[in-house]
């Protein structure tokens, strides 16, 4: 059972996910990282634990010694959230799969590779990228899995970065286009991660699932003791989901 063993911890938590910032940092990339760090200035003091649920950076991986140049203000923000108290929890999304441990070392950062069952605040919440949850994803996985076998990331380490990155770039390029407007559209009872949160919820109870992936803000019931979050993106909405330790659940916030 997934809350056999969860983490329990208490205070104001912030969601955030999928600013995709790039490598190298575009105006555009700038410009969200920005607004990103507005944000997590501006709620200073107010949260005690920060959730980043994935393809927070359009691509990501590290060398030995070397690891992507830029978002020094982001970083230098988030050691200073770590210095301040702040908890930091990082889960890895389909574009950032290859974080090892550097957020580790620099932030302290607690590093996930697949969805977390937390105690947060007295509720059970099931927190995740969420892709390739569901059913009829078969492919996805499959692709999923080639990139995730550690022999493969040991051969693509063996490419001087800027060829690595270059191929990312590409490859993320033609993964945005091929997006049409319909694939942002939320289906209800037909996202993938609503299946799934109703096949655990036939197991047992969650309180709140708060996944990202989708790029869709949204706050959809389960029934009368269990809702769905998504907490959409840093790419068109400045969405996230904070949930304040006196507050009955979490609340989800519109960006400008």
């Amino acid at each position: 059972m997934l809350f056999d063993h969860p983490i329990e911890i208490q205070g104001n938590a912030l969601f955030i996910s999928d600013a995709h910032l790039r490598t190298p940092e575009d105006e555009d990339s700038k410009q969200r990282e920005t607004k990103l760090i507005q944000l997590l200035e501006s709620k200073k003091g107010q949260f005690q634990h920060l959730f980043l649920l994935g393809d927070i950076f359009d691509f990501w991986f590290e060398y030995g010694d070397v690891a992507p140049k830029g978002y020094f203000r982001l970083f230098n923000l988030l050691y200073e959230l770590n210095e301040s108290g702040v908890k930091i929890y990082y889960f890895t999304g389909n574009h950032d799969m290859w974080v090892q441990d550097y957020f580790t070392q620099q932030f302290d950062c607690q590093v996930f590779y697949n969805q977390q069952a937390f105690v947060l605040n007295g509720k059970r919440c099931l927190v995740g990228h969420g892709d390739g949850l569901g059913g009829r994803q078969r492919r996805y996985n499959f692709i999923k899995r080639v990139f995730g076998y550690k022999p493969n990331r040991v051969l693509y380490s063996m490419l001087h970065p800027r060829h690595a990155f270059a191929i990312a770039r590409h490859f993320s390029a033609r993964s945005r286009a091929s997006h049409k407007p319909e694939v942002f559209t939320f289906k209800n009872e037909e996202e993938f991660q609503v299946q799934y949160a109703r096949q655990i919820l036939e197991q047992e109870h969650v309180d709140f699932f708060i996944y990202a992936h989708r790029h869709i803000p949204v706050k959809y019931p389960l029934g009368e003791n269990s809702c769905y979050f998504n907490t959409g993106d840093w790419l068109n909405n400045f969405s996230y989901v904070v949930y304040d330790a006196d507050a009955p659940a979490p609340t989800l916030c519109m960006g400008e």
